[in-house]
């Protein structure tokens, strides 16, 4: 809290009346009052708003040209499947991802690969 003794005294140089301190106290009280009403009338005024039901999402474009695999496909699938779309050999998909040619052939056969979209 500011002393208004103190603040009189720095802002006129001189000690005040007893008139003076009463008449500071009232605009002080006055001055929290108002702000007490306004803090009261912002949150008074404040209607307690309703929350607006969820609108649906807007459906996605579907990208023709990409095909929708199944969720449990796994990534070394996919790659197959770009690879042999590109119409490259099984040794060289074997080679470049690190698994035996076996691996990719059991690849080909679970998932019917290549699928075109």
């Amino acid at each position: 809290m500011v002393n208004l003794t103190e603040s009189f005294t720095k802002l006129y140089g001189r000690r005040p009346t007893e008139a003076e301190i009463a008449t500071m106290w009232q605009m002080k009280r006055e001055q929290e009052n108002w702000k007490k009403a306004e803090i009261k009338k912002k949150t008074a005024a404040k209607p307690e708003v309703q929350p607006k039901p969820r609108e649906p999402r807007t459906p996605k474009k579907i990208n023709e040209y990409a095909y929708k695999w199944p969720k449990r496909a796994s990534q070394l699938a996919q790659r197959v499947n770009r690879m042999l779309c590109i119409q490259m050999t099984i040794d060289d998909i074997a080679y470049v991802e690190g698994v035996s040619e076996n691996a990719v052939m059991a690849q080909i056969e679970k998932w019917h690969l290549p699928r075109e979209k």
